[in-house]
């Protein structure tokens, strides 16, 4: 059995700047075996490190289709992501992964498919996105519904703007919204009043979720109203996690008789998971 410890060399190629904050970082491997075999689900994470720095867990963003190359989204929230933020084209970092579960995207197939994301949340949700476009004819119709509370804090709102008219095409509705920008000139409000305004049928499709506790609880409410299926509700938790494998109990939650690890049980979960187990939403 690999060792879950081992640690790749990987060449940064191109650096985005998405906002302020935020960064978009594509690499590939250094070894031509290890970019052969390697691969990963929607939803999976990876542990970056710098030598004599550090590391940090960082949720996948692009397409397990598009092969030996991958996508970081990064925010620059501390000393790591901070020098992270520093590095130019070539330089040379380690990851190791992917790690956690993913989501379960050949359950939906068939299925319509709804991505509600809050700010940096759609990082993860992106590798979703890409992988139903890379695998168009596998899904039913779909939507996007990316928010944040100021439009320059929409990680992907210019990717997603240049896609509209194709997406519209093949049936996938994209619908960004803001909640606190005065002078954002598209819809306003939150993630779930927008949900009239899918293409989606309720009680066919698959929902993916990601961003703050409060939005997952207002989500959770306003999915069951509309008569979405529970069992086909799934959301990722990028909370607390450290080690990646379990060992540092870091991002233990729940309780004796529903105990899970963010990074080895999840990071995603589906709505049962978040029900009963206290402690998931928690910051």
């Amino acid at each position: 059995m690999e060792n879950v410890y081992n640690t790749h060399r990987c060449m940064l190629l191109r650096v985005y700047d998405l906002t302020s904050k935020d960064k978009l970082f594509l690499f590939r491997f250094v070894e031509p075996e290890i970019a052969e075999k390697w691969t990963f689900k929607p939803g999976q994470f990876v542990q970056l490190s710098l030598p004599g720095l550090g590391e940090v867990p960082i949720s996948i963003c692009s397409s397990p289709t598009r092969r030996a190359f991958f996508e970081l989204c990064i925010r620059k929230v501390g000393r790591v992501t901070a020098r992270i933020h520093e590095l130019k084209p070539g330089d040379i970092v380690g990851i190791r992964g992917p790690y956690g579960n993913g989501f379960p995207v050949e359950k939906f197939e068939g299925l319509d498919l709804l991505i509600v994301a809050a700010g940096i949340g759609m990082a993860p949700l992106r590798s979703v996105f890409l992988y139903a476009m890379d695998n168009r004819w596998k899904f039913g119709n779909i939507t996007v519904i990316h928010s944040a509370k100021y439009g320059n804090e929409l990680v992907f709102a210019k990717e997603l703007e240049a896609m509209k008219d194709i997406a519209e095409a093949e049936n996938v509705k994209i619908i960004l919204t803001t909640t606190r920008d005065p002078e954002w000139k598209g819809l306003k409000g939150r993630a779930s009043e927008h949900l009239d305004k899918v293409n989606v049928e309720p009680s066919r499709c698959a929902v993916v979720i990601c961003g703050p506790p409060k939005m997952y609880r207002s989500m959770f409410e306003r999915l069951m109203k509309e008569g979405y299926d529970p069992r086909r509700i799934f959301v990722t938790l990028e909370r607390r996690m450290k080690c990646g494998v379990g060992k540092c109990g870091h991002c233990v939650a729940g309780t004796s008789t529903s105990w899970k690890y963010v990074c080895k049980d999840g990071p995603v979960f589906d709505y049962y998971d978040i029900i009963s187990t206290p402690g998931l939403l928690e910051d």
